[in-house]
């Protein structure tokens, strides 16, 4: 039982073998146990499994008329024996959800709108295996084989199908979804979708901050029950910042936040990027000097390099890193939460979809509204230092523009050049030829990344994004280390209040981030209230580059000498790349894109296929 995580409970039923891991991590030196399972049932014979977390207990359990709630799968039991395949409407949550009926010989699986608990299914003909992550598939007989498309398409960054898994034969239940498995086969069913989530239209502006307010106390309060010791990962920037305020005042009192930000190495020297700081200490520390719970730690990293622990995750999780590059400081602020006895680590991943939304689609979608009036007013407020006209069509008029067009405008425009000398470690030939291209453009996907149109289309792409990545890595994070991962950016009625509201409230007289900016005043350092640059962590790439340069350049060469890898991956260009780097970030020159992005993303992922084939990881 690798890993750190609890007891193991198994039981067999009716035509069905069930096992669960319990939430709670073994203490270190404690090995975890085999003990029999006793499965949550309904009143119709069905048992049900549940991995992740039902918030807000009681008042679910008042609604269905019980007593005194029940433990999570007992609850959600008694949720289907009430609302039946409705249930999952009327629960708020972060779940992977497990129905197995005997009698009618059908398994139904769920997911609730933004779970981080994944859920894998491996279907051979009336046998189907379901679990939390593809190696418990594997152990029941499930062929570990890449998928060749979802490969692609990843480093496309094409994660629209939240179905395709990174194996063959294997598919994975997404968010918000349904899937029913009998003898006739399987049917999928959406129950949540992001392009549901009504209008919200308030009287006054300061209607909308209060009704975040009260939904951000609220998912506070969901997301911190039963936990003892917290933890944040924290930035300089408005959403975990927003997160660690709000936690505050809901933690026990004497309880304090321990605090992980990540912070550059030694030598770091910041590059001429105007919009972008790098070292998101000072900001930190301006916050934790409004509150003494918070207890910050400054993590530099410095000691691990690329790659450090990869194989352990590729273990333990099944599932590749999709920003290896980014993980050195990750796996330092788990591996110090753990030592300090935290039991969650919270994030404020979901918080730019949310309430710290931009309003940058207010140009475009006053346009197709005819507000010309507010158009014109927000045009000239804008920072863009391009003239008025150029900012006018650009920020309203081309969003609109079909994508096809807007290459074909684009083409030979300097700034604008292809993926495949950028950030995509494809070779470009392998792209079209696997069908990857013809996929991304189908599904809507832009490999240019050109402004969108509106609000719900960006929301809908983030939210697909996150959900086919994230959920998979934390877990692989909570197996290594121990803590768990929570989003209470990600709690729904949060998120889809937020989702409602329209762009000029996130986006009024030039000031971007309207909503929160003023949701946060007094709560914030004015210093991170009124920043207008973006905070980057893992900015210190250029040192690491520079320091595991000899080795990544001879593990690509390796890489490059075996013909699957090769096909896909365009190992010439990158070590070229590599090679011809001088070892620093010069903006115009992208080498940001072309080193951080396109190798760490491409490296790591070719470990990944090596290793599911046998090979040595490096």
């Amino acid at each position: 039982m690798p890993g750190k995580a609890g007891n193991v409970a198994s039981a067999r039923v009716a035509g069905a073998y069930l096992a669960t891991r319990a939430n709670d991590f073994a203490p270190n030196g404690q090995k975890p146990r085999v003990c029999r399972l006793q499965p949550a049932s309904t009143p119709d014979g069905a048992y049900v499994l549940l991995a992740g977390r039902i918030m807000e207990r009681a008042e679910l359990a008042a609604t269905i008329g019980i007593a005194a709630p029940l433990r999570d799968a007992g609850l959600y039991a008694a949720a289907w024996a009430r609302w039946g395949d409705h249930c999952d409407r009327h629960i708020v949550g972060d779940y992977a959800a497990i129905v197995w009926s005997p009698d009618k010989r059908c398994l139904r699986l769920a997911r609730s709108p933004t779970s981080s608990a994944p859920l894998h299914v491996w279907r051979e003909g009336d046998r189907v295996v379901a679990g939390s992550l593809p190696r418990a598939l594997f152990a029941a007989g499930a062929p570990d084989r890449i998928n060749s498309a979802k490969l692609a398409d990843s480093m496309l960054l094409n994660m629209r199908d939240g179905q395709s898994s990174w194996y063959q034969d294997l598919q994975c239940v997404p968010c918000g979804t349904i899937v029913h498995h009998d003898r006739a086969g399987s049917r999928v069913k959406r129950f949540w979708s992001i392009d549901a989530v009504k209008p919200v239209r308030f009287r006054r502006d300061s209607d909308y901050v209060e009704a975040v307010d009260e939904q951000f106390h609220r998912a506070i309060r969901a997301t911190l029950e039963g936990v003892k010791v917290p933890g944040i990962m924290l930035s300089g920037g408005l959403d975990s910042q927003a997160v660690a305020t709000y936690a505050t005042q809901h933690l026990e009192p004497g309880t304090r936040l321990r605090a992980y930000t990540a912070v550059p190495m030694r030598g770091w020297t910041p590059p001429p990027r105007p919009r972008i700081f790098g070292d998101e200490s000072a900001h930190v520390a301006a916050l934790a000097a409004m509150y003494p719970q918070i207890d910050p730690q400054f993590i530099d990293a410095a000691s691990r390099h690329y790659g450090d622990r990869i194989d352990a995750m590729f273990f333990l999780a099944s599932w590749p890193t999709h920003n290896e590059m980014n993980m050195h400081w990750i796996y330092e602020a788990m591996a110090g939460a753990a030592d300090a006895g935290c039991d969650v680590m919270l994030t404020g991943d979901a918080g730019n979809m949310g309430f710290s939304f931009d309003g940058s689609t207010g140009f475009p979608t006053w346009l197709k509204q005819g507000r010309l009036g507010r158009l014109a007013r927000e045009v000239a407020l804008s920072d863009d230092p391009r003239p008025y006209w150029r900012k006018l069509v650009s920020l309203s008029f081309m969003p609109h523009v079909p994508v096809k067009l807007r290459r074909l405008i684009d083409r030979k425009r300097p700034w604008r050049p292809s993926p495949f000398v950028r950030w995509c470690p494809l070779r470009e030939d392998f792209a079209r030829r696997s069908g990857a291209m013809a996929r991304a453009d189908m599904a809507g996907h832009d490999v240019d990344f050109y402004d969108y149109a509106s609000a719900l289309q960006w929301r809908r792409d983030v939210l697909a994004s996150l959900s086919c990545n994230t959920p998979e890595i934390n877990l692989g994070l909570r197996l290594l280390h121990g803590p768990e991962m929570r989003d209470p950016t990600a709690f729904v009625p949060l998120l889809e209040l937020c989702a409602g509201i329209p762009d000029d409230q996130y986006l009024r007289n030039g000031v971007d981030r309207w909503l929160a900016r003023r949701l946060l005043k007094g709560r914030v350092p004015e210093s991170v209230r009124n920043e207008r640059r973006a905070g980057a962590q893992a900015c210190d790439w250029p040192l690491r580059f520079i320091r595991d340069r000899e080795t990544i350049m001879a593990e690509m060469a390796q890489m490059q000498a075996d013909d699957q890898l090769a096909e896909m991956f365009d190992f010439g260009r990158m070590m070229d790349d590599l090679q011809g780097w001088p070892g620093s970030d010069v903006p115009q020159d992208r080498w940001n894109e072309r080193i951080n992005l396109a190798i760490g993303r491409g490296v790591a992922t070719a470990r990944f296929v090596r290793y599911v084939e046998g090979r040595n990881v490096g």
